[in-house]
Parts: C-alpha cells; structure tokens; sequence
C-alpha cells in the first residue's frame, strides 16, 4: 500500500525537477518542451496509477485521480512520440492536459474536503494546472517581439519561450506545494 504522502512527494519532485531542467536550460525549443514535458508526464502518470491502484488515492477521489493518471500517462506518450510536433502542437497538448488534470485534481480536492489533509493543496494544484491549461491555449503561436537587454544585448522573445518559460514556472509551484504537502 502506498501512502498519500509519498504519493504527493514523488509527484513534487518530479515537478521540481521538470522546473529545474527548463529553468537551467537556454534551449526552449518546442522540441525541448515536448521531450520535458513528456518525461515528466509519463513518470507523473505512473506514480498517479500506482497511487490510485495501491491505495494512496482511495475513496470518493478515486475515479478523478483514476482519469488523471491515463490522461496524464497519455499526453506524456503522446509528447514522446511526436517530439517535432511544433509549438501549437505543444500549447494544445499541454494545454489540453492541464485543464483536464486541473480540473480532476480539483474536484478531487473539493470531494476529499473532510476526509484527506491533502484536499487543501489538491484544490490549490488543481487550480494552477488549470491555469496553466489556459495560459497554454491562448498564447498565439506566432507570437514574437524583439528584446534589447543589458549592454546592447538583443534577443527573440517567442512564444516557444513563454510557453516553455511558464511550464516552467507551474512546475516550480507545484512541486513545491506537493513537496511540502507530503
């Protein structure tokens, strides 16, 4: 039987580590983002099935932590198979999956309100996934504006960068929330 709280704490790490490998990575490439966001992905649906399968989900949240777990397992195979799909392909996978998995994660959250110390950050990591989701949909794809940084310094700022960038920044969030939760 797994316990809720290593459950919570395999799935914060995993996302620390998503958040630092973007973090402390200049390429923000597409294919970056997909190979990232696949592994992590991949790993975070098998801890969620493990969890949900062996006990550590139990209860009235089953089900939605269930449906996580696949649609999460799903979207990292997905970014793993097509690592050349594009950023548009990236935004609406991921985007996609975020609002899917927020909106799970939260009603699971809402449903183990009385029952699970973790509800609380269930609801709350539910919540910056869907965002996440939003964020992810409705950034356009041909977004690019020019940047002048220090010294002269220029650059491209795209929307393969802020995607990447704010995928990033959840990462950091949650995994810290889960990490501290479990």
């Amino acid at each position: 039987m797994v316990a809720a709280w290593i459950a919570q704490l395999a799935r914060g790490i995993l996302a620390l580590a998503l958040g630092l490998v973007v973090t402390l990575t200049l390429d923000h490439s597409p294919g970056f983002g997909l190979v990232t966001f696949g592994a992590f992905a991949v790993l975070t649906g098998v801890v969620l099935l493990a969890a949900t399968l062996f006990g550590a989900y139990a209860g009235r949240m089953r089900a939605g932590f269930l449906v996580q777990g696949a649609a999460t397992l799903a979207a990292g195979i997905v970014a793993l198979a097509v690592p050349g799909g594009g950023v548009a392909f990236l935004a609406i996978l991921v985007g996609a999956w975020a609002l899917v998995a927020g909106l799970l994660e939260g009603a699971s959250g809402i449903l183990a309100r009385t029952h699970s110390d973790l509800a609380r950050d269930w609801i709350i990591a539910g919540a910056l996934t869907a965002a996440l989701g939003a964020v992810a949909l409705l950034l356009p794809p041909d977004f690019e504006q020019a940047l002048v940084g220090e010294n002269g310094a220029s650059g491209t700022l795209t929307s393969s960068v802020v995607l990447i960038g704010v995928i990033g920044a959840w990462a950091i969030l949650v995994g810290v929330l889960q990490t501290i939760s479990a």
